[in-house]
């Protein structure tokens, strides 16, 4: 499994929108929760279908509409992972640090972020975003298989510029 397609997130998993509640569902609450965001979960299953371009551009449409700072972070980590998808490493970060400034809970966020770190080679930053996101969860098996994944190519570049040098 490619480290792209490990940085993709649902905006579903990020953020579960809040079904509608009346007052039968609870009997002490009044209060009715509107529906989720429409444009951000359409984008959340285009990235999650691999449709990127599709993803990003509803994704950011969603985001000209007011929404809750939860979803907000999850939409940002969800550009994130578009545009590692793209290849577009500069405007992926942008979209992490977002994610990250808006919500430091959200270890999908860290998780993309080390993407684009390992994507560019640095994989100590990489690591280090990881660990920070296995404070948050644990138990990730994408957090794991990340690290995994991460420690392998840091190998992997070591033997090639030891080979290099080597020559």
């Amino acid at each position: 499994m490619s480290f792209a397609a490990l940085a993709l997130v649902t905006l579903a998993e990020a953020s579960a929108p809040t079904p509608i509640r009346s007052s039968a569902d609870k009997p002490m609450s009044s209060t009715v929760i509107g529906p989720s965001n429409v444009l951000l979960s359409d984008g959340a299953t285009a990235l999650e279908e691999g449709r990127a371009d599709e993803g990003v551009r509803l994704t950011l449409e969603g985001l000209k509409a007011p929404n809750p700072v939860r979803d907000t972070a999850a939409a940002h980590a969800n550009l994130c992972a578009g545009y590692i998808l793209l290849h577009q490493l500069d405007e992926a970060l942008l979209h992490c640090n977002t994610a990250i400034g808006l919500d430091e809970g959200n270890w999908r966020a860290y998780n993309n972020r080390a993407a684009v770190f390992d994507a560019r080679g640095l994989y100590d930053q990489a690591i280090a975003d990881i660990e920070r996101g296995l404070k948050i969860s644990p138990n990730s098996t994408v957090l794991n298989k990340s690290l995994k994944i991460i420690h392998a190519n840091k190998r992997a570049n070591h033997s090639r510029s030891k080979r290099a040098s080597d020559a």
